[in-house]
């Protein structure tokens, strides 16, 4: 009987052990989880502070940062050509007061009621247009000009 004591005291001192080692465990754990939200709100406040620096500071042409203000200014315009891509492959364009999406043609911006400007892609299908015309013209031309050869090809071998 003493052994089954003793096994029902290491278990239980074993389960004591398990369960504060769990705890210190999970304190660990949480402190771990509110150092990296510190330290996510202290990179968020860097970059708020660089980019309030960046506002104030982006026109001036001789300071330390120039160089960087200019890798900042040439990324935002690769973004702005890389976004406006987008739209034309989703057939939207951008609403020059808001910013809203509209589709490539609305007259007017159904978000702030803005005037649409005119679509770059319009445009393009009237030139592309123009030189399927010319195409076609120039095959006809070309068809014309081949015709006779062929007959006289066909005259050839009849005779």
């Amino acid at each position: 009987m003493a052994f089954f004591d003793r096994l029902g005291e290491s278990l239980t001192s074993a389960g004591k052990e398990m369960t504060q080692k769990a705890k210190e465990v999970s304190e660990i754990t949480k402190l771990k989880l509110d150092i990296k939200a510190k330290e996510d709100y202290v990179q968020g406040q860097y970059a708020l502070l660089g980019m309030n620096y960046y506002a104030k500071h982006k026109d001036e042409e001789s300071c330390e940062e120039a160089e960087q203000f200019f890798l900042i200014r040439e990324a935002l315009g690769e973004i702005d050509r890389m976004e406006a891509e987008v739209l034309r492959l989703q057939g939207a364009a951008e609403c020059p007061s808001c910013g809203a999406h509209m589709p490539l043609g609305a007259a007017y911006c159904s978000s702030c009621g803005a005037r649409m400007s005119e679509p770059a892609g319009e445009d393009t299908v009237v030139e592309t247009v123009a030189a399927e015309v010319v195409d076609v013209t120039d095959a006809e031309e070309t068809t014309d000009a081949a015709s006779p050869a062929v007959e006289t090809g066909k005259e050839g071998t009849e005779e």
